[in-house]
């Protein structure tokens, strides 16, 4: 079982405007994926596999091939 934080922002009308927020959810994991923290995932709704566990990971892209998604390199002068 893994832990995946989901990092969102939250609209709050009073003041206009966003604060963060986040929330951990427990995911089951097959031992055929190798992951390493920091690492992005794709998680699906299952039936309940435990008592805090209804996900399962679905696809693993590692933190480097993160898909253009980053910062841009420094390409020199």
């Amino acid at each position: 079982t893994i832990i995946v934080r989901r990092d969102y922002l939250h609209f709050v009308k009073k003041y206009q405007r966003y604060e963060k927020r986040h929330s951990n959810i427990p995911a089951h994991i097959s031992p055929c994926f190798r992951v390493k923290e920091g690492d992005h995932v794709t998680i699906g709704q299952c039936r309940p596999l435990s008592k805090t566990v209804r996900f399962n990971v679905l696809k693993v892209t590692s933190a480097g091939s993160s898909g253009g998604a980053g910062k841009k390199a420094f390409t020199g002068m």
